[in-house]
């Protein structure tokens, strides 16, 4: 995978130094989707079997302009880079780049808070995402894709698919169902079978 961005040497650097320290750093969720589809990235989301503090330690080899806690508690750390406008403009360009560590999470009855874990299974990471068309990583260093959630089969069904239960994913977050919503309209797809269903279940208890 070659991402079209005017920051892919930036992110080739990431790479590099989270392997020379014995991690896998991943490009994920709507970054690829978008890639797939052919659609303009709009921002990029990074997956990692690294913790946050690992995290801030090894983001410095990519030259950023700044690291902030996004939320570290739940594992995740912004990175902002300055390029210059690939257009050829003299206004350099701002990228915010999020990178978050490999988690699980358990949704408690009546709150949409759940209690993180972090993990070392990239499958077990993409397992707790909204959709299937979210659900695949791409390895920053080898272009290796993973898709344990058949999103490449969705995507290219235009097909909107909770992954696993649909049932528990609305009602783990209902704000799903809006999302669903959303990524029907602005790509075109339609709600698969099941989703639909659980969808309409989700929307009377909210």
């Amino acid at each position: 995978m070659e991402l079209v961005t005017p920051i892919d040497d930036r992110l080739k650097d990431l790479a590099q130094a989270f392997h020379a320290h014995g991690h896998r750093l991943f490009v994920v969720g709507g970054s690829v989707r978008d890639w797939i589809i052919g659609r303009r990235i709009k921002d990029v989301d990074l997956t990692t079997d690294a913790t946050p503090d690992q995290i801030r330690r090894l983001v410095g080899a990519s030259r950023p302009s700044a690291v902030y806690d996004v939320g570290a508690r739940f594992g995740t750390i912004g990175v902002v880079y300055t390029v210059p406008d690939p257009t050829g403009g003299t206004t350099d360009v701002t990228w915010g780049v999020q990178i978050t560590t490999f988690r699980t999470e358990q949704y408690q009855d009546g709150t949409r808070k759940p209690t993180v874990q972090f993990g070392t299974s990239l499958d077990e990471d993409l397992a707790r995402r909204d959709f299937t068309i979210n659900a695949i990583a791409v390895n920053l260093l080898t272009g290796e894709l993973h898709d344990p959630c058949g999103g490449r089969e969705d995507i290219a069904s235009k097909v909107v698919r909770a992954v696993g239960d649909a049932d528990a994913r609305f009602t783990d977050d209902p704000l799903r169902l809006l999302r669903a919503v959303r990524f029907v309209c602005e790509l075109g797809f339609t709600l698969a079978e099941p989703t639909r269903d659980a969808m309409e279940i989700g929307r009377a208890h909210v």
